[in-house]
């Protein structure tokens, strides 16, 4: 089943949300970023094949970023949505306001590459070679990646302060800039639609900046920002913009629920993900680093659901070191 068909509907389906709760028998809701966000577009695919498996009603809600969504999520006033482990350790460790303890995961979905990215003619290759550029240190709506983009200037030693800090809304406000040429460098996933078209736009196109110096390990990632590795992004057919190894910042992508979302609801909804999986990835190329063995990846910043737990281990796919993490987080 090509669950492109169906992921049109179950988007607009997110304009006609009712007023009451998030989850009942017949109705789910998942919290995306905004539309032309690689979790909007992913989120409809989920949200279509879960309706279809589920026999129930499963919609996008998009929102500015993450950061508003996760309350939300949290409160149980939206049934799940699509976090990185970024976002989840921050607002689990309060970095973004009151913490919030109630947060769980299903699954940890697929990883997601992170870069500066500049334009080719500023003729930078370079993350520490953006001394005194203007770059986006923050985004005021997706917290995290305000302090991943801090992180990667710090990872490369040019820190927030060695450049000229701007603000942006979100990712898609950075990449406008970035194309109108207001900007020097932006925060961007890489790959996505926004990439692409910046770099058709672009008089020489655009480039993601290496993340180099002594302190560009994933050790030292891990340490200065807890869930974030380092990894290489190779040329591919589907990278026009990528014409040469390049080292990128990379995290985990969770489906994130309410620890208060019931046990018999969670399962549900991990088994239809689960049976949906091997299409999904046919069905969006993004998901190429998804699969079935690796959504109980040890990688998480908030604990797992309980019934996450089980459905693990009935599957032998629990390991100490999953359990060890978790209880870690609990205590």
């Amino acid at each position: 089943m090509n669950w492109r068909r169906y992921a049109a509907m179950a988007t607009v389906g997110a304009v006609a949300l009712f007023a009451n709760s998030a989850m009942s028998a017949d109705r789910y809701t998942l919290g995306t970023n905004p539309q032309g966000t690689i979790y909007y577009t992913i989120g409809g695919g989920i949200a279509a094949a879960l309706q279809e498996k589920l026999g129930a009603q499963v919609t996008v809600q998009p929102y500015t970023g993450s950061s508003v969504y996760l309350p939300l999520i949290s409160a149980g006033e939206v049934t799940m949505g699509l976090n990185s482990s970024l976002d989840l350790g921050g607002a689990r460790n309060g970095e973004f306001g009151e913490p919030m303890t109630d947060l769980r995961v299903l699954a940890r979905i697929w990883p997601l590459n992170v870069a500066l990215v500049a334009r080719n003619d500023l003729g930078i290759t370079k993350v520490s070679e953006l001394g005194g550029k203007r770059v986006v240190t923050d985004l005021s709506a997706l917290k995290a990646m305000s302090a991943l983009s801090k992180t990667i200037l710090e990872l490369s030693g040019v820190g927030a302060g060695g450049v000229e800090q701007v603000t942006v809304a979100g990712l898609g406000p950075g990449m406008e800039q970035l194309t109108e040429n207001s900007l020097d460098a932006t925060l961007i996933a890489v790959g996505i639609p926004l990439t692409q078209q910046a770099h058709a736009s672009i008089p020489g196109g655009i480039r993601y900046l290496d993340i180099d110096g002594e302190n560009a390990t994933s050790e030292k990632a891990d340490e200065m920002f807890t869930g974030l590795y380092l990894t290489t992004v190779n040329p591919s057919p589907r990278l026009p913009e990528v014409t040469e190894p390049v080292t990128v910042s990379a995290f985990d992508v969770y489906l994130t629920v309410d620890a208060d979302l019931p046990d018999e609801e969670a399962t549900k909804i991990l088994e239809a993900f689960y049976e949906s999986l091997p299409q999904l990835k046919q069905d969006y190329p993004p998901l190429g680093g998804a699969a079935q063995e690796r959504l109980s990846m040890p990688s998480n910043t908030v604990p797992y659901h309980p019934a996450a737990v089980e459905f693990y281990k009935s599957k032998g796919m629990w390991s100490d070191q999953n359990a060890s993490r978790d209880e870690a987080m609990q205590n």
